[in-house]
């Protein structure tokens, strides 16, 4: 989780009100925040991931101010109509940027640095280390619109990058900036890289990697610009809401200007889009959430503690106003939870259930897989973990597997871990290309849970218990791997058959002719096993022949109670 570093003098001035240090962290650990560590006037503190807003002293004071009552209720914005424009060029690798201006702000050096962290840690977090969104930050005094963001030949870009006195070729950027050698891989190889420049000429940045120091912004600015650019309109728009409604924190007399984005499709958007969402919430679904006996009215305080509107209510249901840079807030469970940390979860007084009591045990699927992991060590396997998250590059174009769907992660931390997988084989073969200096033969298993799509569930996807196991070595044939799932199935004394793959059942992974399907009793599809194919060995940089089974487990459980219940 972020590790945000606040002044409480700052903070205070932004709340308006001097409040007692333990105020101040009781109300932090309300909004899910961990105090790590208070000496003089600064404050650290971990912000939850799902809260960007709070990553900074601006949006924290926000919130503070509502959970304190200085001024509870939604936070209204003053947002005018601008007549300034960008105007965007076709770059097919960042085709995405956003921009808003923000009048009268009031800036101190401290102000600055908290503007500046709040910058990274969206870069971090969100932006997924400039990849997916990155974000810039100007003094609109300095620039003369329209803005254009437009891909340029990179030997044709030359200015002076933040923090530097000189002027510098966009390679030269790359190789001797600070930021360019930490980001510049986003860029290196690209012929053209995007830039942001005005009318005259006047280079804003080079997103993702730096800003021009003349256009930085200094404690002597009063008007400023702000971009954001990336992969995902979207994201862009979201991120761009979020550092906007941050920065108006610091203009106390000022307002949130729009800009026209002129995209090359002849799109126009205007940006920022502060949208609030309404959400409708039952006041008996809280009580019965949280174990209480809340009026309308005290929930509604509540809410309003947190920062929410309400507009309107009707019998036991009160229609709640989101603002637009609460990103976390999706269902009126969101809304519930917000309730119950404006009430204090101290509070709540913990009671064991009156009814449902039932005695724990151990679930028969795990104790299944244990009395397997047993069987197979036995057999002479090493069991391996993997993590559930994985990649479509691992399981997909290593597997010389056909694109299909997967659940997909929304805001992944890297694309290494962007997606569920749907089978364990994969991450063995990632095991055995990580271990190939250790000698062969290698014989490894993995028992572990995959999600696969399934449109008849309620939220669409289908938990299976999978068992996966693979033997390399410079001798191993398909016979090793039928002997092991052979000795299995005798130990668990359930019968196993095989059939040849046929139809739309064909195992790219594995070398035709030399991999079938394991049926159960003769008809149920249980998984797979064979040789796996030379392409997929080299894709994980191996050279000795591997032979490898993947079964469901959920579906051997059920045939072994049958067999063995009578």
């Amino acid at each position: 989780m972020p590790l945000v570093e606040v002044r409480i003098s700052d903070l205070e001035d932004l709340i308006g009100k001097r409040l007692p240090l333990e105020a101040l962290t009781k109300y932090i650990v309300m909004l899910k925040g961990e105090i790590e560590h208070v000496e003089g006037d600064i404050l650290e503190y971990e912000a939850t991931h799902d809260r960007p807003d709070l990553f900074s002293a601006e949006g924290l004071a926000r919130a503070i101010k509502g959970l304190a009552e200085i001024s509870p209720g939604l936070r209204r914005f003053d947002v005018r109509e601008g007549d300034s424009e960008v105007l965007v060029d076709k770059i097919d690798y960042r085709p995405y940027v956003a921009c808003a201006i923000v009048r009268n702000v009031v800036l101190t050096e401290e102000a600055i640095r908290q503007l500046m962290q709040l910058q990274e840690k969206l870069h971090m977090t969100y932006g997924r280390k400039r990849k997916k969104v990155s974000i810039g930050m100007y003094d609109l005094d300095k620039i003369d619109p329209p803005v254009y963001y437009k891909a340029m030949p990179k030997e044709e870009i030359r200015f002076v990058p933040l923090d530097m006195e000189r002027e510098l070729t966009a390679d030269e950027i790359l190789r001797l900036h600070p930021k360019g050698i930490e980001y510049g891989d986003i860029l290196r190889g690209k012929k053209h890289y995007p830039i942001l420049v005005d009318s005259q000429g006047v280079v804003l940045s080079m997103p993702p990697i730096i800003n021009s120091e003349d256009t930085k912004v200094t404690v002597k600015t009063r008007n400023v610009f702000i971009d954001t650019t990336g992969i995902s309109l979207n994201d862009v728009l979201q991120l761009l809401t979020i550092i906007t409604t941050s920065i108006v924190e610091r203009a106390p007399e000022g307002y949130i200007e729009t800009i026209k984005l002129r995209y090359p499709d002849g799109n126009v958007i205007t940006a920022p889009q502060l949208n609030e969402r309404h959400m409708k919430l039952e006041v008996d679904y809280v009580n019965e959430t949280l174990g209480l006996n809340l009026s309308m009215d005290e929930v509604s305080r509540y809410l309003a503690m947190m920062r929410f509107g309400t507009s309107r209510r009707f019998r036991d249901t009160i229609e709640v106003i989101v603002p637009s840079y609460r990103l976390d807030v999706l269902h009126p469970i969101d809304l519930v939870e917000e309730v119950a940390m404006a009430y204090d979860y101290e509070r709540l007084i913990p009671e064991l259930p009156k009814t449902h009591v039932t005695i724990g045990s151990i679930d028969p699927l795990e104790f299944f897989s244990r009395k397997v992991r047993d069987i197979m060590i036995g057999l002479g396997f090493q069991e391996v973990l993997n993590y559930m998250l994985s990649s479509k590059e691992l399981l997909v174009h290593r597997m010389r597997r056909k694109a299909f769907q997967l659940v997909e992660v929304e805001n992944p931390v890297s694309e290494r871990f962007s997606v569920l997988r749907d089978s364990l084989l994969p991450g063995l073969l990632y095991v055995f290309s990580m271990s190939k200096g250790y000698g062969y033969p290698q014989r490894i298993f993995e028992v572990g849970d995959v999600a696969i799509i399934d449109p008849s569930k309620e939220n669409r996807v289908r938990e299976e218990r999978h068992l996966s196991a693979a033997i390399a070595s410079s001798k191993v044939t398909l016979v090793d791997a039928l002997v092991v799932l052979n000795s299995l199935a005798r130990s668990l004394g359930v019968p196993i058959t095989y059939a040849p793959p046929s139809g739309n059942k064909r195992l790219p992974s594995f070398i035709e002719g030399r991999c079938g399907l394991i049926l159960l009793e003769g008809r149920e599809e249980l998984g797979v096993v064979g040789e796996i194919h030379p392409e997929v060995i080299e894709n994980f940089g191996l050279t000795v022949p591997i032979a490898a089974f993947e079964i469901n487990l959920d579906k051997l459980l059920m045939t072994y109670e049958k067999i063995h219940a009578s």
